[in-house]
């Protein structure tokens, strides 16, 4: 949970400083960004699975990563194509296609807080 509320809390503080410095040149949607930066992690409910009190990789996210699943979930949800791609594109997979100004604050946001936790 702390990486996922200093992500929601460091993507806000970058829109509002780069709204600030940028002023017209940057749009912004506050409501679409704060809505990815929550769910960008949702998938992670089907890739991993407690077995003997232990995380691990379920089957299914042997397969099929959590950017990939959670945007399934977004769908399945009806929640805006924009946070849809927010959601699909905060990782690794996201680095071959073209990402909206929220999202790039969205996955820098992320990798700034949990990058320097690995193992």
């Amino acid at each position: 949970m702390n990486h996922k509320r200093t992500c929601v809390q460091l993507a806000v503080d970058i829109a509002k400083k780069m709204v600030d410095n940028f002023g017209d040149e940057i749009k912004v949607d506050m409501d679409i960004m704060i809505s990815g930066a929550i769910l960008i992690d949702v998938g992670k409910l089907l890739e991993y699975e407690m077995i003997d009190g232990k995380l691990s990789t379920s089957s299914y996210g042997k397969m099929v990563r959590h950017p990939f699943s959670g945007v399934a979930i977004a769908a399945r949800f009806d929640l805006p194509p924009e946070v849809q791609h927010i959601i699909g594109t905060h990782s690794k997979e996201g680095d071959l296609g073209k990402r909206t100004v929220e999202s790039i604050i969205v996955h820098h946001a992320d990798f700034v807080s949990f990058e320097p936790f690995k193992a």
